[in-house]
């Protein structure tokens, strides 16, 4: 029986050192922008927040002072699209709160990928818009009551309580092969 061969052979102590210097500047990398978008969406009790060093040592400043700008000034007419009603849109979309949260996201990871001029747009895209504007145009979205011109009020999802005690499990962990934990 023949054994299998090693075709890559083993790994040189160069290729090694250099995968490794290049994974501790993409660490360093992610710490700074964690620490950028931490910062960005807890600012500093009692004032502004202290400015970050980005990646080429200046300190982080968002383009946009806050959501409305950035709507108004760079999502409505960057991403114009003919209203239908398979398109939808509220002229008053602050009246949305989901509408506010998904455009809250966009605009905050849109300021931390404008800062890496290689890949940020792209991976933004991808990752951010393209996921978020069908849900937000769509005739089953926040909007799907609104016409451009008119507001129509959003009524929450009906609910009913829990039962007392539902919530409380004191076994959260079963034990292997056993059953799932309905409510985890």
């Amino acid at each position: 029986m023949t054994q299998p061969t090693d075709v890559a052979g083993p790994p040189d102590d160069a290729g090694l050192a250099g995968v490794e210097g290049r994974l501790r500047a993409v660490q360093a990398d992610v710490e700074l922008l964690s620490d950028i978008v931490d910062d960005f969406l807890h600012p500093a009790a009692g004032g502004e927040p202290e400015p970050e060093a980005g990646p080429s040592g200046e300190a982080f400043q968002p383009r946009y002072p806050g959501l409305e700008e950035w709507v108004v000034d760079y999502f409505t007419p960057m991403f114009s699209r003919p209203l239908s009603p398979a398109l939808r849109w509220c002229a008053s979309w602050w009246h949305h709160a989901e509408a506010i949260s998904r455009l809250e996201a966009l605009w905050r990871t849109w300021e931390v990928a404008r800062l890496d001029p290689l890949r940020g747009m792209a991976v933004w895209y991808r990752d951010h818009l393209d996921t978020q504007l069908p849900v937000l145009l769509s005739p089953t979205g926040p909007f799907a009551q609104c016409a451009p011109d008119r507001h129509a009020a959003t009524r929450p999802l009906p609910t009913t309580a829990a039962p007392d005690g539902y919530w409380d499990d004191p076994d959260p962990d079963p034990p292997p092969g056993g059953p799932p934990n309905p409510h985890p």
